[in-house]
């Protein structure tokens, strides 16, 4: 189970951090038609649930152990 605790930690990992940069682009960019900060605030939402759905299932996992 080691593959799997390693690749769940590096992917709540990665989701995390596309979360901050969505809310920098939030902050510093004006946006387009399709990329207003909404957007980048509604993205970043996204990425962060996902992150938290990873660590629940990582949690899960250890506690099987």
């Amino acid at each position: 189970m080691a593959k799997r605790e390693k690749r769940l930690k590096k992917q709540e990992e990665g989701l995390l951090k596309r979360a901050e940069e969505h809310l920098i682009k939030a902050e510093t960019l004006t946006g387009n038609k399709d990329t207003t900060p909404e957007y980048w605030l509604k993205e970043a939402e996204n990425f962060k649930k996902q992150a938290e759905k990873r660590a629940e299932m990582l949690k899960k996992l250890k506690e099987k152990d």
